[in-house]
């Protein structure tokens, strides 16, 4: 059975729940780069005194590539670049001591995308990834693999929902989920959840040139690291993080294609776990703190670009 234009549009917005890392959009977003600053706060961990600061950024691009028109096949390749930066000061004043440390992630996600029937959807995504400071010669600690897979249901472009695994890294700690997907949408509402990634709710103007909702989203990252930090006297081997994010969004969308988003708010349940040579767990997470984040997606048209793949 041939697929219809409408089928493929579905396809592609139920791929792109999976292939962003820390967002869903109801339209396949080609090329995403997001950033956002949390400034310091206290260390929760009352054996530890100092502050954490924390910054992010990362972007990433999309290319959707239809293998196979009769069965709707499509395999989605995706190439992204994560930069985290911590700012510790450790200590009492006034003889504190402090410590910037970057973690860069650098990966490759391969997606398959394949219709079963009139209403399903397999999804499944295999990601390699180097996490790492960079700071010494590559080597296998430095090499991490993310994989998930999902059955949707996309019975109409309405309503979908779906259910599978993932094994990620996202909580801050390399881990078997369990994954959920529900999105609805109309002309002037999307409602978005992956559990346990990302909760969005996004209401849209009548000419569609600005959104606003709120979102909440959980995101992270494991790192290899061989280096010295100068307040520990240890050596850490490894850094764990993740932090949930609990935020009121708007956004301008231009040429239809061109969406930036501002949004700030609330960053809770956060991890920054250090792990020593002697595999001792040394927590530096940071309390509660506002923030506030910056983002930027093009989309392409769906009407222009599958069409003519489908005729």
């Amino acid at each position: 059975m041939r697929c219809s234009a409408n089928g493929a549009k579905r396809i592609l917005l139920s791929a792109s729940i999976v292939l962003v890392s820390d967002s869903y959009s109801q339209n396949f977003e080609l090329l995403t780069v997001k950033s956002a600053y949390y400034p310091a706060q206290e260390i929760e961990d009352p054996r530890s005194d100092g502050q954490i600061g924390i910054r992010e950024w990362g972007v990433q691009l999309a290319i959707p590539h239809f293998i196979q028109k009769e069965d709707s096949t499509i395999v989605i390749h995706k190439i992204a670049y994560g930069d985290l930066r911590i700012d510790a000061e450790i200590g009492m004043a006034p003889s504190t001591t402090a410590a910037t440390q970057r973690y860069q992630s650098i990966s490759y996600n391969l997606g398959l995308i394949k219709g079963l029937g009139a209403h399903w959807l397999a999804v499944v995504n295999v990601q390699p990834t180097l996490a790492s400071d960079f700071e010494e010669k590559l080597s296998g600690d430095d090499f991490l693999l993310q994989a998930n897979a999902l059955l949707i249901n996309s019975k109409n472009e309405k309503f979908n929902y779906g259910f599978g695994l993932a094994y990620t890294t996202r909580v801050g700690r390399q881990i078997v989920l369990p994954m959920g997907l529900f999105t609805y949408t109309t002309r002037r509402l999307d409602v978005d959840i992956v559990v346990p990634n990302n909760l969005t709710i996004t209401f849209k103007t009548p000419q569609k040139t600005m959104a606003y909702g709120i979102k909440a989203g959980i995101d992270g990252g494991v790192f290899n690291t061989t280096n010295n930090i100068a307040p520990l006297g240890v050596s850490i081997d490894k850094v764990g993080y993740s932090r949930l994010i609990l935020a009121p969004t708007i956004s301008a969308i231009f040429f239809t294609a061109l969406r930036i988003q501002l949004l700030g708010g609330l960053a809770v349940g956060r991890r920054l776990e250090l792990l020593d040579s002697q595999e001792e767990v040394i927590d530096w997470a940071p309390k509660n703190a506002p923030f506030v984040g910056l983002n930027l997606s093009l989309t392409p048209s769906t009407k222009k670009t599958q069409a003519p793949l489908f005729n």
